[in-house]
C-alpha cells in the first residue's frame, strides 16, 4: 500500500501525540493515581504505535511497543514511575521526536531503537501468563473458560465468538473495548480474553468471547461486525465441555466477512496549512476589491446598486470573521511544552517549581502560535534560572521552598496578553547597574541613578546579560532582547516589571492577527501611514492646542495633559513636513506622544504585507498594505516607535 500521500497527516498526528505524551508522563509523575491519565497515556501509545506500523516506521512501532510494557507498571504498582524510569521514558520521547523531524527532512526515521529498547527492558519483569492475555489475547485464552464451564454445567445457553480485528487497527484496545460492549448489549460475557478489566493493554488482533445469550448467533454476529475495524466475526454455539474443560461447539459457526464501515460525518477536518494562508490571502485581496468597489459605488448614481453594496459588504464582513476564525488557534498548542521544560530545568538547577498554567484555551491567529514558542522559552528559562531562588534561599527569605511560575493568556480587545510570572527575589537594579557598567552600557556616573525603570530597560539591551559565564540553561546575553525583537516583528510588545524580594512579570501584548488590521490612514511628508486603531487614544487639530517648547522638545498642551509632539514625516524616515494641521495622539503602555501629520484620510481594513529586513530597520514601520487606488501604505510600528523618540510619562498641564 503506497502510504506516502498520507504522510503529512502522520507527521502531524506524530507531534501531537508526542507533545501530549510529554505532557501526560509528567502528570502522571506528579499524581500517580490519576487514572484518567494512565489511560490517556495508553490511548496515546497505542495510537501512536499503530500509525508508525502502518506507515512502515518499524523503529518508531518498536520502540512505542517496549514504552508501553513500562506504563503497564502504573497499573501494578500505587507509588507511580521512579524518576529514573521516568528520564528514561522522556528520553524515548525525545528519540522519537528526532525520528519525526528526520522522516519529515528526508522520508527515513533515523532511529536506533536497540539501546534505548534494552533500558526499557531493564525497567519492567517478566508477564504472568493472565497478564500475557490481557495483552495479547487469542490462543493464550486457553485457560480462561473454567467459568465457562461452570455456565454450561448449570444449564445455560453459550456462544463463542472469535472476532479478528483489521491489520491496520490503530487502536486495538479501543476496538476490543467495543467488541466486548457489543456483545454485553445482547447478553452477559461471562469471559473474554482480553479480560474487560485489563483490555487498555491489549494490542493484539484476535478478541474471544463467551457470551450467554438467547440471541442467535447470527444476530451476535452481525452485531459485533458493525464495531468500526472488525475485519470478521466467528460464532459458535457451545452446548459442552471436553474432558480437558475446554469448551466444544456443537454447530458450525457463523461467520461474517470484513464489511466496510458505515461512513459517517466527521466533526473537524484536517487542513493543510497553505491552504489557510492562501485563503487569508484571497480574504484580504477581496477586502481590498471591496473598498475599491465602495469608492466606485459611492460615485455612480445607479438605482439599486447602493443596497447591493451593503448587502455584499455584509457577506464579506461575515466570510472574513469565519476565516479569521479558522485560523485561530489555542494557545494551547505552545503552553503543553512547557511542563517538560520546567520539569527538566528545575532538575539542573536544583530547584523546586510548581508550574501554573492559565487559559490555554484563548485563541490566536495559527502564524503568532506558532512564533510564539521562543520568545516564551526565553522567559521561562529565564524566570526558574534568573527568578527563582533555591529551597534553602528561600526558606531564608521565609517563602516557601517551593517556587512558582505562573503563565497566562487571556484577550483584552483586539489583542492577546500572555504573561509569565514568578515569585523569586525580583530585579536588582543595582546589580544590573554594575552588570552594564562592566560591560560598557552606562557610566559609573550613570549607575548611580538607575532606578527599577531603567534597570528593566537595561535587561533589553543587546548582549545584555546577568551572568558571569554562559551555562546551556540562560546567560548567553540574547534573551531578553531576542524576545523583544521576535514579539514586535509579531506587531507586539513586551513589559518588564519587578518588585524586589516578590518576583517578575513579563507581559507581551500580541494582535489577534497578522493579516487584516483596523488602521487609520493618515498623511504625512507626501506619503501615506496606516496606525492601528488600539494605538490611537484621539485625534486633534493642531490649531485648537496650545503648542509649547521645553528642552528643545516641542510639547503639545491636550486638556490637562502636556505630550511631545513629533513631525510624523520625520520620525517616519522622510522629510519633514511643513503642512501639519493634524496631531494622531499615540499611546503605549504607559507613554503616548503626539504625530503631526499633513491630513486625516480615515479609517480602513488593510491587508498587512511584511516588509525586507533592510527596509523594515530604516524605520519604526511594521510592514505595508495596497490601497484600493495602487498605492502604499507604511504601517506605523508605534511600540518601536516609542523607543526610538524615548518619550517620558505625561507631564501635567499647570
Amino acid at each position: 500500500m503506497d502510504t506516502s500521500q498520507y504522510l503529512p497527516m502522520f507527521l502531524a498526528e506524530c507531534r501531537e501525540h508526542l507533545q501530549e505524551l510529554n505532557l501526560a508522563v509528567v502528570r502522571i509523575e506528579e499524581q500517580p493515581d490519576d487514572r484518567a491519565t494512565v489511560d490517556e497515556i495508553f490511548r496515546i501509545a497505542h495510537s501512536l504505535k499503530g500509525m508508525s506500523a502502518t506507515m512502515g516506521f518499524e523503529g518508531m512501532a518498536a520502540l512505542t511497543h517496549q514504552m508501553e510494557d513500562v506504563f503497564e507498571l502504573l497499573r501494578q504498582r500505587t507509588g507511580g514511575l521512579a524518576r529514573e524510569t521516568v528520564d528514561v521514558l522522556l528520553e524515548c520521547l525525545d528519540a522519537l521526536a528526532a525520528a519525526t523531524d528526520a522522516i519529515e527532512t528526508d522520508g527515513v526515521e533515523r532511529l536506533e531503537p536497540a539501546p534505548l529498547i534494552e533500558r526499557l527492558k531493564g525497567l519492567v519483569r517478566d508477564r504472568t501468563p493472565v497478564q500475557a492475555v490481557a495483552r495479547h489475547g487469542g490462543e493464550a485464552a486457553a485457560s480462561l473458560p473454567d467459568v465457562v464451564a461452570n455456565a454450561l454445567c448449570a444449564g445455560q445457553a453459550m456462544l463463542h465468538a472469535r472476532v479478528m480485528l483489521a491489520e491496520d487497527t490503530l487502536m486495538p484496545a479501543v476496538r476490543a473495548y467495543m467488541v466486548i460492549a457489543a456483545a454485553a448489549d445482547l447478553g452477559t460475557v461471562v469471559a473474554s480474553a482480553p479480560e474487560e478489566d485489563h483490555v487498555e493493554a491489549f494490542d493484539g488482533r484476535l478478541v474471544d468471547l463467551w457470551v450467554t445469550a438467547e440471541v442467535e448467533a447470527a444476530v451476535l454476529s452481525a452485531a459485533l461486525t458493525s464495531v468500526p475495524d472488525v475485519a470478521t466475526a466467528e460464532v459458535a454455539e457451545v452446548a459442552e465441555t471436553a474432558p480437558d474443560g475446554e469448551a466444544v461447539p456443537v454447530a458450525a459457526p457463523v461467520v461474517v466477512g470484513e464489511r466496510a464501515d458505515a461512513s459517517r460525518a466527521a466533526a473537524t477536518v484536517r487542513v493543510d496549512a497553505e491552504r489557510l494562508d492562501q485563503l487569508m490571502h484571497l480574504m484580504g485581496e477581496l477586502v481590498v476589491q471591496r473598498t475599491q468597489v465602495e469608492v466606485l459605488a459611492a460615485e455612480a448614481d445607479v438605482p439599486g446598486l447602493s443596497q447591493a453594496m451593503q448587502d455584499l459588504t455584509r457577506c464579506s464582513h461575515a466570510l472574513q470573521a469565519i476565516v479569521m476564525q479558522v485560523r485561530m488557534i489555542p494557545v494551547e498548542a505552545v503552553f503543553l511544552r512547557f511542563p517538560r521544560l520546567v520539569r527538566d530545568l528545575s532538575g539542573k538547577l536544583g530547584k523546586q517549581v510548581e508550574l501554573e498554567l492559565v487559559g490555554q484555551d484563548t485563541e490566536l491567529d495559527r502564524t503568532v502560535v506558532d512564533a510564539l514558542g521562543d520568545p516564551l522559552v526565553h522567559l521561562v528559562r529565564n524566570a526558574l534560572d534568573h527568578g527563582l531562588e533555591t529551597p534553602a534561599e528561600r526558606e531564608a527569605a521565609g517563602k516557601p521552598a517551593v517556587g512558582t511560575v505562573r503563565i497566562s493568556a487571556r484577550h483584552a480587545g483586539g489583542n492577546v496578553m500572555i504573561t509569565v510570572t514568578d515569585d523569586g527575589h525580583g530585579v536588582d537594579p543595582q546589580a544590573v547597574a554594575a552588570k552594564a557598567v562592566g560591560a560598557g552600557l552606562i557610566t559609573h556616573e550613570q549607575a548611580g541613578e538607575i532606578d527599577m525603570a531603567r534597570a528593566i530597560e537595561l535587561l533589553f539591551a543587546p548582549g545584555f546579560s546577568t551572568r558571569d559565564q554562559a551555562d546551556d540553561i540562560s546567560g548567553r546575553g540574547v534573551g531578553m532582547d531576542a524576545v523583544r525583537a521576535k514579539v514586535r516583528e509579531l506587531g507586539g510588545e513586551v513589559l518588564l516589571t519587578s518588585e524586589p524580594g516578590q518576583g517578575t512579570t513579563a507581559q507581551i501584548r500580541l494582535p489577534l492577527t497578522l493579516a487584516i488590521m483596523a488602521a487609520l490612514l493618515v498623511r504625512a511628508g507626501g506619503r501615506i501611514f496606516g496606525v492601528a486603531l488600539d494605538r490611537i487614544d484621539r485625534t486633534v487639530r493642531l490649531a485648537d492646542h496650545p503648542v509649547r517648547s521645553a528642552a528643545g522638545q516641542r510639547m503639545l498642551v491636550v486638556g490637562d495633559a502636556v505630550l511631545p509632539l513629533y513631525d510624523a514625516a520625520a520620525v517616519l524616515g522622510h522629510d519633514r513636513a511643513d503642512d501639519c494641521e493634524f496631531a494622531v495622539i499615540v499611546q503605549s503602555h504607559d507613554r503616548s506622544i503626539a504625530l503631526a501629520v499633513s491630513a486625516l484620510i480615515g479609517q480602513r481594513e488593510l491587508v498587512t504585507r511584511p516588509l525586507p529586513a533592510d527596509v523594515a530597520d530604516l524605520a519604526p514601520v511594521s510592514g505595508a498594505a495596497v490601497l484600493s487606488d495602487g498605492e502604499i501604505a507604511l504601517l506605523v510600528d508605534c511600540d518601536a516607535l516609542m523607543t526610538e523618540t524615548l518619550a517620558p510619562a505625561p507631564l501635567r498641564a499647570a
